[in-house]
């Protein structure tokens, strides 16, 4: 079974506690029934996820079984994400099969469509075999620039149509046309081969099939425009306008160009990023920001890294209390902050749990307080044990916060 790389960096900031500390001071991190968590989402036509769900007191672990082979998903994010993505393979899987685009592939004069066999025996490329890729939300070295210019189409497919027509498709069906998910990237690129050297409308045949549309961005305020960003532009034309975002924020140089090259972001992923820090105001600190999302070593990490910034502008949206971006001591992750002083820190967390090491990086946070409000917001939900700690030093503990 496929697993995703645990940082370095969270084993020594944010990891999971090996053993619960004396007089319950400390606890181990809870495991959780996945047909709970993801209801009727738990299977679907090519996938079903393991029945027991652990975490690492910050994100839980899903293992799926697919018709493509095994693979983790860390985190809430993720493994929805994941389960999009599989909803649109059986979709085009569909398509395919259809006596609609049977006729259409042979009326064009193509050869039968045929992918069996041609699909990767991993679906999602791995960086190691260990427990999760969330320590890099939290840290890592920052990444070279050694992926600059290396675009996500290939020349081919930019001069036949086809980069085009994959995004057509990709949108359409509300997935990121440069997914690492391996069988649907396949796919997406024979379909819209297809479609490009036969005037085929692969579009047109799946957008009958219930549940296929959808929207690579559906959480975030610019939706729309996003979307639309993601159809009409290449990647080359999304890291340009990606980069004059940056430049207008006032980040260029090597910490730009660290964010934009970084191969486990796509470019609709870095779009997003920028946009978001786009929206959040005259704030300082955008290099510590942006820096530290250069630095994500993993796609778990990146994706998980994308989700933490699109939440923190959702949440100056509604507040307008952030003044900037810092990072504490002997921490590998920034915090916001407020005009009095406070700290705030927003993240896509399923189960805080309070370990060693989360007492250890909010105490460090608490000490590093003005003496304005100190805020945690999570998506997910913390323990009895971690609210009551957390309060404790003073914290106010949001949960379930809007995604």
């Amino acid at each position: 079974m496929l697993k995703v790389v645990l940082g370095s960096a969270l084993l020594a900031v944010f990891a999971m506690a090996s053993e619960s500390g004396s007089g319950a001071e400390f606890e181990r991190p809870p495991s959780f029934s996945a047909q709970n968590v993801l209801g009727a989402a738990v299977r679907g036509a090519n996938y079903s996820v393991a029945r027991t769900v652990p975490s690492d007191g910050f994100l839980r672990s899903y293992t799926f079984q697919t018709s493509f082979g095994a693979f983790s998903a860390n985190g809430d994010e993720m493994a929805l994400m994941r389960i999009r993505e599989l909803n649109a393979l059986d979709a085009l899987d569909k398509t395919t099969r259809s006596q609609k685009f049977t006729d259409a592939v042979a009326k064009a004069g193509l050869a039968p469509f045929d992918l069996a066999g041609k699909l990767a025996t991993n679906p999602v490329d791995a960086v190691s075999d260990t427990f999760s890729g969330v320590g890099q939300l939290l840290g890592g070295v920052a990444s070279g620039v050694k992926h600059i210019g290396r675009s996500k189409d290939s020349t081919l497919a930019s001069v036949t149509g086809a980069s085009k027509q994959k995004r057509l498709i990709a949108v359409q069906l509300g997935v990121d046309p440069y997914t690492d998910f391996r069988p649907l990237a396949e796919k997406l690129d024979a379909l819209s081969g297809y479609a490009a050297a036969g005037g085929i409308l692969v579009t047109a045949a799946f957008a009958v099939i219930p549940g296929a549309a959808g929207a690579v961005i559906s959480n975030v305020s610019t939706a729309d425009t996003l979307n639309s960003m993601a159809r009409d532009y290449s990647p080359d034309q999304l890291t340009d306008i990606s980069r004059e975002k940056l430049a207008k924020l006032g980040i260029t140089g090597v910490i730009a160009d660290g964010l934009l090259s970084n191969s486990f972001y796509t470019p609709v992923d870095v779009a997003a990023i920028v946009d978001a820090l786009g929206r959040m105001g005259n704030m300082r600190g955008f290099d510590v920001a942006v820096a530290h999302a250069a630095s994500a070593q993993s796609r778990d990490a990146a994706y998980l890294v994308r989700r933490r910034v699109e939440l923190t502008a959702a949440y100056q949206e509604r507040t307008r209390q952030l003044t900037g971006f810092v990072q504490p001591r002997s921490l590998a992750f920034p915090m916001s902050t407020t005009a009095d002083g406070g700290i705030v820190g927003v993240f896509p967390f399923d189960c805080l749990a309070w370990t060693k090491d989360a007492a250890r990086s909010f105490t460090i946070v608490s000490e590093e307080s003005k003496g304005g409000a100190k805020v945690i917001e999570i998506t997910g939900t913390a323990t009895a044990l971690a609210r009551m700690r957390l309060r404790a030093l003073g914290w106010i503990v949001r949960e379930r916060s809007p995604r």
